[in-house]
């Protein structure tokens, strides 16, 4: 099957589909300035297995809107803008809608930070738009536990579903049949439930919530039967990250008919202490990557994909300050959550100016060559001061030009 997900002045993208594979192709007479959008695509997006293929849409990952969709016109707009014109733009905004939870999550990345004020709907409806204007595809809710806002059906449906895709990053405790329903009818399209184990025992226990497995398995099966696409978010640690742990994960989900599994790597900060056991080795990594490369050859079951590559210099850099924003509980402007510093408040200054301070620090207006946590011009200049804010509850860390 060949679809069309993209039409620009003189050229075609397409995606010539079998099964669950795609490849991009573009056509026309100006194709050779788009090429290597589709060589990008190809190379790197893991085509060989798509998340879901429904009737005129692919969905490759949630990653990626589905295409064709507007918001997806605007995912190829941007990296033609990005190639061509040098112009950068916050694609995707992660809204830490709340910092409370029910969980105690071992993990957590936002223990330590600022609770109150809790920012508002009307600051996050305002939130949303700006970034729609500025040009993101993606707004994702996140928390702490989104669903403890009583609003969060309201801020799903605000989102303009011509221009971007919604995401919902969830515990899971609260996905009953009636609450997935109505987040589809909110216009939610990516249902994101976190498993930290396929083993209920073990996961319970690193959330500190006993029945937790149970809920959140019923409830992303909730999402897949309800029409959403279901994502199970796996944090590796170097204590999950075993070839049997990964096997029985990828049984577990597919039995619950997820069509993505999203892996990714545990990073120090909150509640995850820095220290060399607790980070990803060498061989963890090519553990991970082996898994995901032969789980993505299998006809049937998910898509398993690695947030962490992407990030590679050699394919599109780290997103920290060039391709995502983040806005704390209490309305900080955040280049990523693994990088807790702020650059204003949303209650002083527009996204826009934020950006442009973002974009002028040194941390951000260089060529990347690493994920910025692990950056040394990070460690040196705001590790020893972000874990004195931690301890003291007062994250993002306000940075002063």
């Amino acid at each position: 099957m060949e679809l069309s997900i993209y039409k620009g002045p003189g050229f075609e993208i397409l995606f010539d589909v079998d099964g669950r594979s795609a490849q991009m192709v573009v056509k026309g007479p100006l194709s050779r300035f788009v090429t290597h959008i589709a060589e990008g695509f190809n190379a790197h997006a893991a085509l060989e297995k798509v998340a879901a293929v429904r009737e005129g849409q692919v969905i490759i990952s949630n990653f990626m809107p589905p295409a064709p969709s507007g918001s997806f016109n605007r995912l190829v707009e941007n990296q033609i803008k990005r190639l061509l014109l040098r112009k950068s733009m916050p694609e995707s905004l992660m809204l830490l809608t709340t910092g409370r939870c029910q969980c105690k999550c071992k993990h957590c990345i936002v223990h330590g930070m600022k609770k109150e004020p809790h920012i508002s709907t009307k600051e996050l409806y305002h939130v949303i738009d700006q970034t729609l204007e500025l040009g993101a595809y993606h707004v994702s809710f996140e928390g702490g536990e989104p669903t403890l806002r009583d609003d969060i059906f309201d801020l799903i449906k605000h989102v303009d579903k011509s221009k971007a895709s919604t995401h919902l990053i969830t515990n899971g405790l609260r996905l009953t049949r009636d609450y997935v329903q109505r987040l589809k009818n909110a216009g939610l399209v990516y249902l994101h439930v976190s498993l930290d184990s396929p083993y209920p025992k073990e996961h319970d226990m690193f959330r500190g919530v006993e029945g937790i497995f149970e809920k959140a398995s019923a409830g992303v099966k909730y999402g897949v039967e309800e029409g959403l696409i279901g994502i199970v978010e796996y944090t590796a640690t170097p204590y999950n990250s075993d070839f049997e742990r990964l096997e029985d994960l990828y049984k577990h989900c597919s039995s619950l008919g997820v069509h993505e599994i999203l892996i990714d790597e545990v990073v120090p900060g909150g509640r995850w202490e820095y220290h060399d056991d607790n980070l990803l080795t060498k061989e963890d990594y090519e553990r991970l990557a082996a898994f995901q490369n032969e789980a993505n050859k299998r006809r049937d079951g998910p898509r398993v994909s690695s947030s962490y590559s992407y990030r590679d210099p050699n394919i599109m850099g780290c997103f920290a300050g060039r391709r995502w924003v983040w806005i704390s509980p209490t309305g900080e402007i955040m280049p990523c959550l693994h990088i807790p510093l702020s650059f204003g408040n949303v209650r002083d200054i527009s996204l826009e100016s934020a950006w442009k301070k973002i974009r002028r620090h040194p941390l951000f207006k260089k060529k990347p060559e690493t994920c910025a946590w692990r950056d040394p011009q990070y460690r040196d200049n705001y590790f020893g001061r972000i874990r004195n804010a931690i301890e003291e509850e007062r994250l993002p860390y306000r940075v002063e030009e």
